[in-house]
């Protein structure tokens, strides 16, 4: 009873210390650190300093110290761009570290390839629910790579499209178009899914803005073979329907499966992880193209250029 008077003054007082605290701990945090941070974090500054400081004692295995991604203990930072506005100033900060980006329908498996390249269990948000990601998710890997979260397009049910096409769809061709050190991007497609309209008019415009595609064909574990065909005669049909639907035929192309317990799919995470080294040490797409197009021509058996082959 005797406290009531005082409590709106606590109150008042409660909320200056709050709000000068924010802003005396924010405009300590450089640009580049306070983009990369949630709204609500800059009240946690210190304990994040204390955590990257302990990451930071503690070295990467020997084995793994030179890899852009590691098979475990990555660092990861999430820039979250919904808007071009916020777009522009990641890009700017984010300019200096080659870029891959990754796309494909919603529910194709995008985010479940993202969190097991990375080795984390809910870094992208995977569901069955369509849009998740609404926004292009800028994921600064060990401070020497940018994984790019696209939203996803609008699958065969039609869910979304209206968000795709009147915003989600506009934001990504600006970051497909205005990013710089984008090197390639991993094209994610359901192995056992058609091709849609939507998809290859999509798909028409990465390739007009000179992007090089790596097709992804994921839950390659979950295709059952039929009648006298076996499971390896069908996942080699798929794909080169998928292929030719898509524009793709003579495309790098890669089955892959999350389920670890699966030789295969530990094989496919290698080979794209050597991928990603290999394009991000390139200089411009224009080299990303002609990396893939030797390793395309290796693949179906052509004679490579002399270049290629050094």
């Amino acid at each position: 009873q005797r406290n009531k008077p005082n409590q709106p003054d606590r109150r008042l007082a409660m909320a200056f210390a709050s709000r000068f605290l924010d802003v005396s701990l924010a405009a300590s945090i450089p640009l580049r650190s306070a983009l990369l941070l949630p709204a609500r974090a800059a009240r946690r500054r210190p304990l994040l300093i204390r955590a990257q400081s302990a990451a930071a004692r503690s070295p990467a295995p020997p084995d793994t110290k030179d890899f852009l991604v590691r098979n475990k203990r990555n660092d990861v930072q999430v820039l979250s761009c919904p808007s071009p506005a916020v777009l522009e100033q990641g890009l700017l900060e984010l300019s200096s570290e080659p870029h891959i980006c990754v796309a494909g329908e919603s529910n194709a498996g995008k985010s479940s390839l993202i969190n097991h390249l990375l080795v984390k269990s809910n870094l992208a948000r995977a569901s069955s629910v369509a849009g998740k990601t609404k926004a292009v998710d800028l994921m600064l890997v060990n401070q020497r790579l940018v994984l790019a979260d696209l939203p996803g397009l609008p699958s065969r049910d039609h869910q979304v499209e209206y968000q795709w096409e009147t915003s989600w769809r506009p934001l990504v061709l600006e970051y497909v178009r205005r990013c710089g050190p984008l090197r390639a991007m991993l094209y994610v497609h359901d192995v056992r899914w058609k091709v849609s309209s939507l998809c290859r008019d999509f798909l028409a415009d990465i390739q007009e803005a000179g992007v090089p595609v790596i097709l992804i064909l994921t839950k390659d574990d979950r295709l059952e073979a039929r009648g006298t065909e076996t499971q390896h005669t069908l996942r080699v049909k798929q794909a080169r329907r998928i292929k030719n639907s898509l524009g793709l035929t003579d495309s790098v192309h890669l089955h892959y499966s999350v389920d670890n317990s699966l030789p295969a799919s530990r094989k496919a995470r290698r080979q794209l992880l050597r991928y990603i080294e290999s394009l991000a040490a390139a200089d411009d797409k224009d080299e990303c193209r002609e990396l893939l197009s030797a390793i395309s021509a290796k693949k179906r058996g052509e004679p490579q250029p002399a270049a290629a082959q050094d």
